[in-house]
């Protein structure tokens, strides 16, 4: 696992965490689908970043 990867992933665990707790302190609806809306692209990007380490790691055992 690459360094970059890694400083991803935290900051996009702290971006995801951050778009819940705006959620859950929202006062009308457009703050509470924004902060979702962080959340799930965060947990996306996550899900993308462990896929490209695994096709990295499927790649470089073929060669």
């Amino acid at each position: 696992m690459g360094a970059d990867r890694l400083i991803f992933g935290v900051l996009t665990i702290v971006a995801g965490l951050f778009g819940l707790f705006y959620a859950s302190g929202s006062l009308d609806g457009y703050s509470y689908f924004v902060g979702l809306a962080l959340f799930i692209g965060a947990v996306l990007f996550m899900f993308q970043l462990i896929k490209g380490h695994y096709d990295q790691q499927e790649k470089d055992s073929h060669k």
